[in-house]
Parts: structure tokens; sequence; C-alpha cells
């Protein structure tokens, strides 16, 4: 037997080709089998696109951006023979447009790699999320718990997967005046705003909830995410957008495992390593495995928006480090190139060359922290 450690964007996962128990091997680290990744579902909203992506597993300790299946040919395919092909778009990520999935119909996905590799998904049912009833937030453990609310009022859904994407809005520890011109090795005037920015990110871990041994299929409280009251995050201004899935049984059983065999791990506590591949199957080849879950549904979303001042006075860490100034001339400025964040004239004055107030650049460029300097369209 033959266990497989692959990685699967973010998530490390361990594939066991049988069902005893075999010695840990350190070479299937550095030696994986490589599995096709698919990543998307069915969106059945109107107008909306659908987009599903093809990459391969790839080995724990690559560092590299996973390879992506590109010239393959994807097509959905309905229960009663209507057939949709997908276009690449980019690199391994195609695309459908125009056609909305139709709820009581079940679809399947047909893949063909490039390679002649043939893949089919379990026909799947379309499943209709319900709205969001809230994204409620409370102070917490000298931090932020952000949770969501939700509930179906024909007590159908019962199986629930959130995803979520954060921005916030966040700034340098000093606004720049000048900036140094390693071209021509003068000090000019910067004409750009560095002191600003919004960072951003998606949500990592898996969060899915099942209401099936309620009486009321309603979701109250279920949280999401818990923020530090120390982070960038709410030095500002912070958002977070949520959006909200409704999957089968057959999709919940498949992410909580995932969640479980990805997400707790560390001690005798955890659940076991296991095999669990989704609903998608190789034709040419049954231990040919196929990592990833095709679904049909719709998404449901909402935003929310918590400003500094509705939070306690914590001292947000901002990564600078210790942002102290200095004086130095321009010469000196030419010989270690720092960011300067003025001109230093001192009193009484003295005549030219003046000297410049300087500090490290991370302290005065907020791009450094992994943001950007363009303001969101949705941001207020």
């Amino acid at each position: 037997m033959k266990n497989s450690l692959v990685k699967i964007g973010s998530w490390v996962l361990v594939l066991l080709a049988g069902g005893c128990v075999d010695p840990y091997r350190p070479p299937e680290i550095s030696d994986p089998n490589t599995y096709l990744v698919v990543n998307g579902f069915f969106d059945s909203a109107p107008g909306a696109t659908t987009t599903i992506q093809l990459s391969w597993s790839q080995n724990l300790t690559d560092s590299k951006p996973p390879t992506a299946e590109t010239n393959a040919r994807l097509t959905i395919e309905s229960a009663h023979n209507a057939t949709y092909s997908l276009t690449e778009k980019s690199a391994g990520v195609y695309s459908l447009s125009g056609v909305t999935a139709q709820p009581g119909e079940t679809y399947r996905l047909h893949i063909q790699t490039a390679s002649g590799l043939t893949y089919y998904s379990d026909y799947v049912p379309v499943t209709m999320s319900p709205a969001i009833d809230s994204i409620s937030w409370q102070v917490e453990n000298d931090g932020v718990q952000i949770n969501v609310n939700t509930h179906d009022p024909q007590n159908t859904t019962h199986y629930y997967r959130w995803e979520y994407d954060e921005t916030w809005e966040y700034t340098a520890a000093y606004y720049s005046l000048f900036v140094y011109n390693d071209t021509n090795r003068t000090i000019d005037r910067r004409n750009e705003d560095v002191f600003n920015c919004w960072g951003s990110s998606n949500s990592r871990n898996i969060r899915v909830h099942s209401t099936v041994r309620l009486s009321q299929d309603i979701v109250s409280q279920f949280p999401l995410i818990a923020i530090p009251g120390s982070s960038i995050k709410f030095q500002s201004k912070y958002s977070i957008l949520v959006r909200q899935y409704a999957l089968s049984q057959a999709g919940y059983e498949y992410y909580d495992q995932l969640a479980k065999i990805t997400q707790n791990i560390g001690s005798i506590f955890d659940p076991q390593p296991s095999q669990i591949t989704g609903n998608i199957h190789s034709t040419n080849d049954p231990t040919n495995l196929a990592l990833g879950f095709f679904w049909a549904g719709s998404v449901t979303s909402q935003r929310i928006f918590i400003r500094k001042s509705q939070l306690p006075g914590w001292v947000t860490i901002t990564g600078d480090g210790y942002c102290d100034t200095d004086t130095l001339t321009a010469e000196q400025i030419r010989d270690s190139p720092t960011g300067i964040v003025s001109e230093y004239i001192p009193s009484p004055p003295l005549p030219p060359p003046y000297a410049y107030l300087t500090a490290p650049l991370a302290c005065i460029d907020c791009r450094l922290k992994g943001g950007i300097t363009k303001k969101p369209d949705f941001w207020k």
C-alpha cells in the first residue's frame, strides 16, 4: 500500500490507497502522485458566469504555483441531454456565460484533458441558497468575533457553506513628501500617495454547518472569523463580504470531511488521514483520482463595514517595527536610500542645503505591507 500527501492550494490532503495502517514514509512527501484538481460550480443565478478551474496537485515542499491544466475540453451536461461547452479564458480557467442552471434539473461536469484523460462528475441537483439574514459581530476576548445568521422558511436547505473576502483601510506611519530618484540620483517631490492603502485577504478555512438535527432550518450566530483587536485590519475601517452556498448532503459531507482532515491536524484526538476525493471520477482508470466536488446552485452574499470608532481604543500593530526618524542630508540619503518624510529646516534656520527627515521605507510606503493605493469601488 502506498500513501500520498498532496497540496491543493492552501489545503494539504492525505490520500490512502487502502484501508490498513501503513508506516509513515518521508519519501512520500517529496515524491507524491499527481492528481487533477477541479475547483468550481455551475452558477444558477440569472446572468452569472460559471467558472471552473483545473490544476494539478503538487509536492508538499513545492513553493511554485500549481500547474494549470490548459487546452482541456469541458462541458456541463444535463440529465435531459442538454450540453454546454466552457471556454478557456486564461491558463486552466474555463467559463460559461448566458446559461442558467434550472431548478429541478440535475447536471454533471465532463472533462477531457489535453493528454486524453476523461473525467465525469456525478449528476448533482441544483441547490438554491436562501438570503443571508445578517452578518453580526461583537467584541470578544480582546478582538472581534464575526458571525453569520440565516434561515430557510421552506425548511429544505439544511446544508450550508460560507466563504468571505476581507478588505481593510490603513495608513503608513508617516506621510512622505519626497522620494529618492534612483535614475537621476536626485530627491524629488513625491507625486503619488503612498500613505493610504487597502489590504485584502480571502477565507482559508472551510466553514460548513448543518441544521438537519434542528426542528427549524435556522442558523444563528455561526462563527466565521475571530480577529485580534491589535490587527492592522482595525487601524481605520474594515469590511467583510460573506458568500453563502446551499449544499446537497453529499456536498456537505465532502466539505465537512475535507475540513476535518486539513484543518484539525496536530493532536492524537484529531481525525486520522483518510481518502476523500469528491464526486469526479476518471473513466480511463478508476485509480486515477480527481480531487474536487462539482455542484450546481446559487450564491447569496452580504457585506458589512466596521469602523475604528465602533471599537475599543485598541492599539493596532501595523508591522512597521520601530519607526524611528533620522535627519540626513541628500548626500547621506544617496549613499543609503531610505524613506523621506519631509524637508527638515532647523530653528533657527540654516542656509541650504537642507537636511531631510527620514524613516524606514516600511514606515512611509503603505504598499510594503501588501496593500494597494487604489480605493475599492465598493468602499464607502
